[in-house]
């Protein structure tokens, strides 16, 4: 048992709060759910069991009613609007993904006990601020055969020459050194995009982040990847796949899709890559916590033309991206679906956008290629496109001043 390293008391712990929770009982009061109380009771005393007396028949009759749990609840949680879901359901789901994990992880079956980790974290949710399934991910990840992952060479990432789209003003960004966080606060009036450099070349990311290191150390881990040009398009779809399966497909070889890790919070998801990065100064300001996505992908990605309701500090560690911006105060034609309301119907990079849309000719564009070590400061509400020139590792830090 590769687990056998891992301490026990690692799972006791875990399997005596989801035994011991009190907002558990409470729920499945509250929703009368008399079938799956019986069996999530049943799985968590055997659990224990096996914890002080482990027995391979045991396991199996567990891994058994997980599965037939894991179903009942996802019949539940597919059902209606996503955001109408009843947490609960979803919180008992991920505390079922660890318990099925441990018990796969028991048997050596590293692999599968990693994709239920994964599947508790993508569809689940924690009760509280629980890490259970985290921690035990990470753990895993560090003990799969390095004979299923290979080694993976790639070549030095370089900067596609895509042309600048014809725009009848545009200005570069411009650029600051390091500022103090007094120089930042001054830099925030008025409210217009800079660039800051050398803030974010003490991060670990910076020298370990390529596709090779990834493959190497979260490989198995299984995330959700856009499929498509962008949001927009009617192609436009999502799966889960594989981080080695994602980065071998799109991004070390050619395909004929674009495929996409978008404003995904993977620090919540693979907690060792928070390790690489060390929280800046500037999000002091903030006056709640700060969100932080990343935005992983081959080159050719594409984010239309948007708005976002936050301050973003946004941080690029591998490759090269275009960042094209307009005030937020100009009018970029917004969709009138509620869905795409903070998405301008105008594409930029189009060689009708004025024929389409000619007061965009009186619009002045800030246009910013960004690589390594940028640190690109974008106001709040500020339209911007954004194309990926290679491919391109990205960290945006969502605040509020």
């Amino acid at each position: 048992m590769i687990v056998n390293s891992l301490s026990y008391e690692n799972f006791h712990v875990a399997t005596n709060f989801y035994s011991t929770c009190s907002v558990i009982a409470e729920e499945f009061s509250r929703l009368y759910c008399s079938k799956e109380k019986d069996l999530y009771g049943g799985i968590l005393g055997r659990t224990s069991h096996l914890i002080k007396d482990y027995d391979v028949n045991v396991s199996k009759q567990v891994l058994q009613d997980c599965d037939i749990l894991l179903h009942l609840i996802w019949e539940t949680i597919n059902i209606g609007h996503w955001k109408d879901v009843d947490v609960f359901w979803r919180q008992l789901y991920r505390s079922i993904c660890f318990i099925k994990s441990v018990n796969l992880s028991w048997d050596d079956r590293i692999a599968e006990a990693i994709l239920s980790c994964d599947m508790g974290l993508i569809m689940g949710a924690p009760f509280g601020e629980e890490l259970f399934v985290q921690e035990l991910a990470d753990f895993l990840s560090q003990h799969v055969s390095i004979d299923s992952l290979c080694e993976t060479k790639h070549e030095p990432v370089r900067k596609a020459e895509f042309p600048l789209p014809f725009l009848s003003n545009h200005k570069e960004i411009p650029q600051v050194n390091a500022p103090s966080l007094e120089k930042f606060i001054e830099l925030l009036n008025p409210s217009t995009p800079f660039i800051m450099k050398n803030v974010i070349d003490h991060w670990p990311a910076m020298k370990k982040w390529n596709p090779s290191y990834l493959i190497q150390n979260h490989g198995e881990r299984t995330v959700p990847i856009e499929i498509g040009s962008s949001y927009t398009s009617e192609q436009w779809s999502q799966k889960l796949l594989k981080l080695k399966d994602f980065i071998r497909t799109y991004m070390l070889t050619s395909s004929n899709e674009v495929a996409y890790l978008a404003q995904y919070e993977l620090f919540n998801h693979i907690t060792r890559l928070k390790e690489d990065i060390t929280p800046l100064d500037y999000c002091a300001v903030s006056e709640s916590d700060v969100v932080t996505n990343c935005w992983f992908g081959p080159e050719g990605t594409v984010s239309p033309l948007h708005h976002d309701h936050y301050q973003n500090l946004f941080c690029q560690v591998y490759g090269y991206k275009r960042f094209i911006m307009f005030d937020s105060h100009d009018n970029m034609h917004p969709h009138q679906h509620q869905l795409l309301k903070n998405t301008s119907q105008i594409d930029v990079e189009s060689p009708n956008a004025l024929r389409d849309f000619p007061d965009l000719a009186d619009k002045t564009a800030w246009v910013a290629d960004l690589g390594p070590g940028d640190v690109l400061y974008l106001p709040l509400h500020w339209w911007h496109h954004v194309r990926s020139l290679s491919v391109s590792f990205s960290v945006s830090l969502w605040w509020k001043k």
